[in-house]
């Protein structure tokens, strides 16, 4: 009797430590917009973490293994409070939140209870970033415990890889953003992955994320994995078959994998609606409940690294981590500039238009990390019909340097772009090509209203004095503007 009850207070005690050390909730996508010190795995891990100095806008993203309550966020500054408020975006745009700059301006509240998939933090003008700690917080307000994947080095090789080759290396596969993927050049039957970890690994499941998961349209447009086989140390072998689908999915090998060299074949393929390529957009090794992914900073900085000393040498360094806005110009620029860099034009080539539009508003960031983003509206009037359309745009994706100058960077943007009209959306009824899941006749008869492609432009961002001039090419017509005068945000 005694002995029991000498037991209760610790089962009392063992109880009570279980029900406050919150539910487990794994992050295997962890990444941001800038990073400096380390991958942004850290501040799930209460380690210090640092954007790089003097970047705006960065945004952390955070994509959960499951579904997940979320009543709350929390963020710990290494240095005070923050000085602009902080976004916070669930499930891409589904919900919307901020911070409240008056009180701590460090919590995000979510009144109701919101089911999160990903969770995006946008810290607006905040800069020199340093976070200690991001917490989430489920439906009673009891923090999670987090978990992610341990980050691993070594080495990985692709059989081939298309160009730009920043945006489709095969290191993207663990970087945490949909924008980069590994992607082949033509084919995909018989590329193949080389693996080379430092240390011995056991494997005995995959985390694939199938295809291209920018964007639906670039999911069905692009190739997908059917099967794999994997071979490695010790006369290891095994097939695996992937399912056409959105989102990750777990694939147990027949037998673990247990060594350093590890090599991955496509052996057949989902064909895609018009690219002959394959891509695939991330990937995870795990055993017993625990997952590693390859190390991707070295990576990232020097893709920084680069993209910094390419507008550096166009004396456009400090567009980089900052946000461009303005409007449509419609007539040649006659002021002589005298601040210009050394070597670079004074006059400025401005399309005559003879269509201007009626109003014209563009925001366009430019990030180190080798993204973009950009949102416009552009608005026109006809006169003889007594009728005003608008269109608004909405592209996010990567940048490739063609060709830099004094003053001047010529660049194509590429990626996922939305554009809507204001006018009734067209019913093209059901059907379903069973690529990535979904019904693509979105994508073979797209509503005109409201379309998602898969674009690229040309464009030429040209500094003169304090202001910016984007000009774009028009080779494409997929963005409504000829040249824009912008300023920093």
């Amino acid at each position: 009797m005694k002995l029991k009850s000498a037991l209760f207070p610790f089962f009392i005690l063992l109880v009570l430590l279980t029900l406050n050390c919150g539910k487990k909730l794994h992050f295997s996508m962890v990444t941001s917009t800038s990073m400096d010190n380390g991958l942004p795995f850290l501040v799930l891990g209460g380690k210090e973490w640092k954007a790089e100095p003097g970047a705006e806008f960065v945004k952390l993203h955070f994509y959960a293994d499951i579904p997940f309550a979320l009543s709350k966020v929390s963020i710990e500054s290494c240095s005070g409070k923050f000085k602009d408020r902080i976004a916070a975006y669930v499930n891409f745009d589904e919900v919307y939140a901020s911070t409240d700059v008056q009180n701590s301006n460090s919590e995000v509240i979510f009144d109701p209870v919101v089911q999160a998939r990903s969770v995006t933090l946008n810290f607006q003008r905040n800069q020199n970033i340093c976070i200690k700690s991001v917490k989430f917080f489920d439906e009673k307000k009891s923090a999670y415990r987090t978990y992610t994947p341990e980050i691993v080095s070594g080495t990985v090789t692709a059989s081939e890889t298309a160009s730009p080759e920043p945006t489709y290396s095969v290191m993207n596969l663990f970087d945490s953003k949909y924008e980069n993927g590994y992607s082949s050049v033509k084919g995909g039957v018989g590329v193949t992955f080389n693996f080379d970890f430092s240390e011995k690994k056991k494997i005995s499941v995959l985390k694939i994320w199938n295809g291209y998961q920018r964007s639906d349209v670039h999911c069905i447009k692009n190739g997908r994995v059917k099967s794999l086989l994997l071979t490695g140390d010790d006369g290891y072998s095994a097939k695996v078959e992937l399912e056409d689908v959105m989102g990750s999915q777990d694939i147990q090998l027949p037998t673990p994998f247990k060594g350093k060299k590890l090599t991955i074949k496509v052996d057949e393929i989902y064909p895609g609606l018009t690219e002959k390529g394959i891509v695939l957009s991330e990937l995870r090794f795990g055993d017993d409940g625990e997952w590693f992914a390859m190390d991707t900073l070295p990576k990232s900085k020097d893709t920084a690294a680069k993209n910094f000393d390419a507008f550096a040498k166009a004396s456009l360094r400090k567009v980089l981590n900052r946000g461009l806005t303005g409007r449509e110009v419609s007539e040649a620029i006659d002021e002589t500039i005298s601040d210009l860099p050394v070597g670079a034009e004074n006059e400025l080539s401005v399309e005559e238009n003879l269509d201007p539009p009626t109003s014209s508003d563009w925001t366009i960031r430019l990030r180190s990390d080798g993204t973009f983003f950009l949102e416009g509206s552009t608005a026109r009037t006809n006169y003889d019909a007594g009728e005003e359309s608008s269109n608004r745009f909405y592209g996010m994706g990567n940048y490739e340097i063609k060709d830099i100058s004094p003053g001047k960077i010529q660049m194509r943007i590429f990626g996922f772009l939305r554009k809507q009209t204001f006018t009734n959306f067209l019913d093209y009824g059901g059907g379903d090509c069973n690529g990535c899941g979904r019904d693509c006749n979105l994508v073979k008869n797209p509503d005109p209203n409201n379309t998602e492609k898969i674009f690229q432009e040309f464009v030429t961002l040209q500094m003169r004095g304090k202001q910016f001039y984007l000009t774009n090419a028009k080779k494409t017509e997929n963005l409504d503007f000829s040249t824009l005068e912008l300023n920093l945000e």
